[in-house]
């Protein structure tokens, strides 16, 4: 959906959630790889799920708001962050979208609630999509760490196990250890019945999949 923005161009609500992020966290590189690596999870998934272009629309917003609460606080930023998206009326989000975007946000680290057990969705949202997305959004937020540089990324499908191969200028104890962090692998296993195997290479090793 395009709207007008304050200088009387269209701009649509990707663009305007950008800004909105933009102006609390200055550069948002990481929100757009991690935008850029769900697109490319869905895709490489598809075989699995039922997803639709509205779904990875969303994901997409997810992608750029998901880290917004750490202009307040890096500990507590989930939890900050899906209380800003629902606090802030100026967002051109439906009341459905902004629930939504608010559980994302709010799970996308630490431990997952259980189906319909959480404090932000309503009975009438559709929580076992909105889990699938999740399980997207987290694994997306591990391929892109922060405090690594971004690694060039080969995803393949294969008898329901998914295995993507980190390529990186340096391998080392701590890019293998934030590569291997299964907790944050296991919903996306729990949603789409696979397997996922995180590679790390060197980059100049790295054969991209077809």
């Amino acid at each position: 959906m395009k709207r007008i923005g304050t200088d009387g161009r269209a701009v649509t609500t990707l663009q305007l959630l950008a800004q909105w992020v933009s102006r609390h966290l200055g550069r948002i590189g990481h929100e757009r790889r991690v935008m850029a690596i769900a697109r490319e999870l869905v895709h490489h998934t598809v075989a699995l799920h039922a997803l639709d272009r509205r779904d990875l629309r969303l994901l997409k917003m997810a992608a750029l708001v998901h880290d917004v609460g750490r202009c307040e606080n890096e500990k507590h930023h989930p939890s900050i962050g899906a209380e800003m998206i629902l606090e802030e009326s100026k967002l051109p989000l439906k009341s459905r979208q902004r629930r939504a975007l608010a559980y994302l946000t709010r799970y996308h680290r630490d431990q997952v609630p259980e189906l319909r057990k959480d404090a932000i969705l309503r009975g009438s949202d559709d929580a076992e999509r909105l889990r699938m997305l999740l399980g997207f959004l987290r694994v997306a937020d591990t391929l892109d760490c922060r405090s690594l540089p971004a690694p060039r990324l080969a995803i393949r499908l294969r008898d329901r196990c998914l295995r993507i191969t980190c390529g990186l200028r340096e391998d080392s104890n701590k890019v293998r250890r934030v590569f291997s962090r299964r907790r944050k692998f296991r919903l996306l296993e729990e949603v789409l019945d696979c397997r996922v195997e995180i590679a790390v290479q060197r980059a100049r090793r790295l054969k991209l999949a077809a």
